[in-house]
């Protein structure tokens, strides 16, 4: 899973209805791109493009993702969040405060300094220490 996939989902949620969920992105992904995920991995893309600031946090109502930019902005701020660097799609985790999986992200590190590593979530702003979160496999339907 790479920046085509990303920018592949940037395109998907921000036309028609304005909003993605995590079923919205397995459905049209296989169905416009023939590309067949998991829900978790699409609920991980969900939040790389929250983290790139594209939608907001999930509605519980409707459990999806209202999109904040228009196409064009969306577009260009998932290139820019694309290019400070590339996700490490090996190390997906489960915030065990909201239950997202999402890549491991800065939070605090043993390398920084920190007692313990810890994952920051990207979903909910959660930081806890790594070993609470589960190690999530990103496998393709």
């Amino acid at each position: 899973m790479g920046q085509n996939l990303l920018r592949i989902a940037t395109e998907l949620v921000t036309e028609g209805a304005r909003h993605g969920s995590p079923s919205m992105l397995m459905r049209r992904l296989n169905q416009d791109h023939n590309v067949q995920i998991t829900f978790e991995a699409a609920r991980a893309i969900l939040a790389q493009l929250y983290a790139a600031g594209i939608v907001a946090p999930v509605d519980p109502a409707t459990h999806a993702h209202p999109v904040l930019l228009d196409r064009e902005e969306a577009l260009a701020a998932i290139d820019n969040y694309t290019s400070v660097g590339p996700t490490n799609w090996s190390d997906l985790y489960e915030c065990p405060q909201c239950c997202r999986v999402a890549p491991w992200t800065d939070g605090r590190s043993r390398a920084a300094g920190d007692e313990v590593d810890e994952f920051w979530c990207q979903t909910c702003g959660a930081e806890v220490p790594i070993t609470a979160c589960a190690k999530t496999e990103l496998l393709a339907a």
